[in-house]
């Protein structure tokens, strides 16, 4: 996918899981002066003149940005998704995943295209209709993530030129090695920990990989409006960790399973938020070979 030679494009929480894909194939598709990355504070990766650290709450810095690298497009992946910690703390949840998208649109929302990148989790995952969640589907979170994401999707709408992107849980490889699925068990594998996964929790699980190359798609084809990207399988917690054990050749006695009225003392738990992913692949394919 060409991306056209005048575009700047800003990319907010390129450390994320989905954010760092995006940015590093967005870094093989533009000059570095074309492109610029927002970390989180106190992060030193990745490293160039084109990326900063600062809370995506900071609205005098996002201004600057504005001023300096003027950008064309926007893509927001900053936020938290970290089911534990947003149970312990909403407030920092709410600042960062509303709040944080809030400055995003009050800055940037009336005068260039914005796309971002939003959960799955906006979905409880009970009664799931038959071939997944659609786009008219109304999301119904039951833990603070889902709530936060659902609100800041909201203020994405009130935006000149949005596009919003629901993922399915992504699988890869972060840019630190800590960050998403995949890394939480492969870390604790290698240092013999056991994992306790749910049978009956249920995602459509994304490629990393694919998730930047929909997304930059989704970009340069102008796609505006809401849409879902999950993987065409849909995956259990459990499966996740059966794919991560054999993959590295683990002890089978570290992977055990549970299901979800077992756990205690627990944040609210999703039931199957698989995700119906034909609207934007249909488009994709469309608007490619037209």
């Amino acid at each position: 996918m060409e991306i056209p030679d005048s575009w700047r494009v800003l990319v907010t929480g390129v450390t994320s899981i989905h954010g760092w894909p995006i940015f590093t194939q967005l870094c093989r598709l533009l000059p570095e002066t074309s492109l610029y990355g927002l970390r989180p504070p106190k992060s030193n990766i990745p490293k160039g003149d084109n990326v900063s650290s600062f809370c995506i709450t900071e609205r005098k810095r996002l201004e600057e940005i504005k001023d300096e690298f003027k950008p064309t497009h926007v893509i927001h992946c900053a936020g938290v998704c970290d089911l534990d910690v947003c149970e312990e703390r909403p407030e920092w949840a709410l600042s960062l995943n509303v709040n944080g998208t809030r400055a995003v649109v009050d800055t940037f929302g009336n005068d260039i295209p914005v796309l971002y990148m939003s959960t799955d989790l906006v979905f409880s995952g009970f009664n799931t209709p038959a071939g997944g969640y659609m786009e008219d589907d109304e999301p119904n979170p039951i833990n603070v993530v889902g709530e936060t994401f659902t609100i800041a999707e909201t203020y994405i709408q009130t935006c000149r030129d949005y596009c919003i992107i629901r993922l399915g849980l992504p699988l890869g490889d972060s840019i630190g090695g800590t960050k998403g699925a995949v890394d939480w068990i492969e870390n604790r594998f290698r240092r013999s920990l056991p994992v306790t996964l749910f049978y009956d929790e249920y995602r459509s699980c994304v490629d990393c990989e694919e998730i930047g190359s929909m997304a930059i798609s989704a970009l340069a084809l102008g796609l505006r409006g809401l849409f879902h990207l999950g993987g065409v399988r849909r995956w259990s917690l459990f499966d996740i960790g059966k794919y991560v054990l054999d993959r590295g050749g683990h002890a089978p006695g570290l992977l055990n399973g549970i299901m979800r009225h077992q756990e205690e003392n627990g944040p609210p738990r999703i039931g199957d938020v698989s995700l119906n992913s034909k609207k934007i692949r249909n488009l994709i394919k469309q608007k490619t070979y037209s």
